[in-house]
């Protein structure tokens, strides 16, 4: 009962002030869940007019939650499995796969939908990422989906056994979208992978002050600028992005590029001959593009547990990817990139990059399985 009535508070915390949808939600053979990583889900597949349900709190059907409440015991997944009674989906889409609700949506005995998760962004390991996978079954049963589609093996390989799924290396969604020949031959164009957040300033999280320091040193004495890939898009959080590298560096030795628009990280990486990165997901997606890309761990707190190609293990250094923020290592990491010829980048990157992160341009995988699920949605339509 006392777990009940938390769960009850929970949901008019959770409920209030959201927007109430009184409608049925319509018909759809594709349901795309969570409008909030919907895309490029919902535009690669506009076709068979995909549905999206919101899961954030953008809106709440009413119908659906009504038919939940007699199972209320099973909390979101209630609602979730009621929605999709009211969809009647061939095939459910999602980009949240670190959501263990996601991997319970076959939990019912003769459902006719298929499941598949897309992985969105980089995952350390389970016990990390999603810790509940670890047991052998959920709070409602087994495991299960149909598909996991994975930047790559690495990821795959640390799914228990015991959960049931087929897993596909495909990469990125979003970096599959380009081309991974075109590159810049500037000898100057360095960029760095932001990792700045409006939010660590509030919480004082060191996320690399001894390693900018060393950093800005490094490229003065090599006659080196910077172009800093930004994270962040809104005028005043980008204004503080500026601020805080301006700590460090020169107005005119560092060039801060505002993400305006879902694709231009990706095309500043492009423009780049070298990329360094902290820990994060463009930085993979930047190797596995192409680009010589440098790991150097910059954040105190991730020197131990975000390591370069974690959840597999390389070493505290190699080639390009170090966890040491010194001036020397720093130095040795941009000496190779910028020195390193492309037929030496490839031996030494590739067998590294095969694991962490494919390529499959244009996302051939993924729309072979949806338009083979969906073959004839669109001469019913």
């Amino acid at each position: 009962m006392k777990s009940f009535l938390q769960f009850l508070q929970r949901a008019v915390k959770y409920f209030r002030g959201t927007k109430r949808v009184w409608r049925k939600p319509p018909q759809a053979d594709l349901l795309i869940i969570d409008r909030g990583t919907a895309s490029p889900l919902d535009e690669m597949f506009a076709h068979h007019k995909p549905h999206v349900l919101d899961i954030r709190g953008e809106s709440i059907n009413m119908r659906a939650l009504l038919r939940a409440v007699p199972k209320i015991r099973l909390g979101a997944l209630a609602y979730i499995e009621a929605y999709i009674d009211f969809v009647k989906p061939k095939l459910i889409l999602s980009r949240t796969d670190n959501n263990a609700t996601m991997w319970q949506l076959k939990r019912r005995a003769n459902v006719t939908y298929q499941v598949a998760l897309v992985q969105n962004g980089w995952r350390l390991d389970i016990g990390f990422e999603i810790p509940e996978l670890l047991k052998e079954t959920g709070p409602f049963g087994t495991w299960e989906i149909d598909q996991l589609f994975a930047f790559g093996p690495a990821w795959i390989s640390q799914i228990p056994n015991y959960a049931k799924f087929n897993g596909v290396s495909s990469g990125s969604i979003k970096a599959n979208q380009f081309a991974n020949k075109s590159r810049s031959n500037e000898p100057s164009a360095i960029s760095w992978i932001s990792t700045f957040r409006s939010t660590y300033i509030a919480t004082k999280n060191d996320i690399g002050d001894l390693f900018y320091q060393n950093f800005a040193k490094v490229l003065k004495s090599i006659g080196q600028k910077l172009k800093v890939i930004g994270f962040e898009s809104g005028p005043v959080q980008h204004h503080q992005e500026n601020e805080y590298f301006g700590n460090y560096f020169k107005t005119t030795d560092l060039t801060l590029n505002r993400r305006t628009s879902s694709n231009s990280s990706y095309e500043f990486i492009k423009s780049s001959t070298i990329v360094l990165t902290d820990q994060s997901s463009l930085g993979y997606e930047s190797l596995a593009l192409g680009c010589k890309t440098g790991f150097i761990a910059a954040a105190p707190r991730f020197q131990k547990t975000h390591r370069f190609g974690k959840p597999l293990e390389f070493g505290e250094k190699g080639p390009f990817w170090t966890s040491d923020p010194s001036e020397e290592e720093i130095g040795r990491i941009l000496d190779y990139l910028l020195t390193v010829s492309d037929e030496q980048w490839e031996r030494d990157s590739g067998w590294i990059r095969d694991q962490l992160m494919v390529h499959d341009f244009g996302n051939t995988k993924i729309r072979a399985y949806v338009e083979s699920v969906l073959a004839d949605s669109l001469e019913s339509n």
